[in-house]
């Protein structure tokens, strides 16, 4: 845990004058990592053993550690300059530029000649893009169902057959949740295309078609993990268009 996730964790436990050095930290960070202990202590007006006691309340062996975990969290906050929009153009040339190697002829006929197409998405973002994709489908006259939930997915694969198609768009490809229902449909040769990142994972190994795209991870004022996606929805535009180009043009 960083020192805030501390703070929140053990915050009522503490007592009132407690609180408002917390509330002083909190607003004089920089300045606290600079300041002794016996310093520290004379600024918030309270005495070396009260701030040790305070720190040991946070779960910390003392203020020095604390102090090392307010650095840290300090440092954390001091991102590196990244160009975001040319990590955005680089995650979609690269995912072009895998499109542009990939036969999707066999695909685009079993999308046309199946009886039912399911779209499965493992995640928040998975699922806005997977609703685009869905959409471009009905344009191009091709019923689709999108699935929400786990135990929808569940129960719904329990009805399919070998004459339909279910596409999971993932971002790891390595949902547990969603492991034994994949391997249902496996078992009972139900086509399945994976859509997930760069790389060998539990969806590639189950599924009949695999498409691939291209992910980053970018800094983020909120989250020390953030993921760029872009490339998924671009995949997913481009098989989309190729399928319209199939029924129109290659038939």
């Amino acid at each position: 845990m960083n020192f805030d996730q501390h703070i929140q964790v053990y915050f009522e436990s503490l007592s009132v004058s407690e609180k408002e050095i917390i509330y002083y930290i909190q607003n004089h960070k920089q300045e606290v990592v600079n300041l002794s202990a016996v310093d520290f202590a004379e600024k918030v007006l309270s005495s070396k053993s009260s701030i040790s006691r305070l720190a040991q309340k946070l779960n910390y062996k003392g203020f020095s550690e604390m102090k090392y975990a307010i650095e840290q969290d300090l440092n954390k906050a001091i991102v590196a300059p990244f160009d975001l929009v040319d990590n955005i153009r680089q995650n979609i040339d690269k995912t072009f530029q895998y499109a542009e190697q990939v036969n999707f002829q066999p695909l685009l006929s079993q999308m046309k000649n199946a009886k039912n197409i399911l779209i499965y998405a493992t995640g928040f973002t998975q699922n806005n893009y997977s609703k685009d994709f869905s959409n471009e489908l009905f344009l191009s006259n091709r019923p689709n169902f999108l699935i929400s939930g786990e135990t929808s997915f569940e129960i719904i694969s329990q009805t399919l057959t070998q004459n339909d198609l279910v596409f999971i768009a993932s971002l790891g490809g390595n949902t547990e949740s969603i492991q034994n229902t994949v391997k249902f449909l496996n078992i009972n040769k139900i086509p399945i295309c994976s859509v997930t990142s760069f790389g060998k994972n539990f969806l590639t190994d189950y599924s009949n078609y695999q498409l691939f795209y291209e992910i980053s991870n970018v800094p983020s004022p909120i989250s020390e993990n953030c993921t760029n996606m872009i490339g998924l929805n671009i995949i997913l535009s481009i098989l989309s268009q190729k399928y319209r180009e199939f029924i129109l043009f290659d038939e």
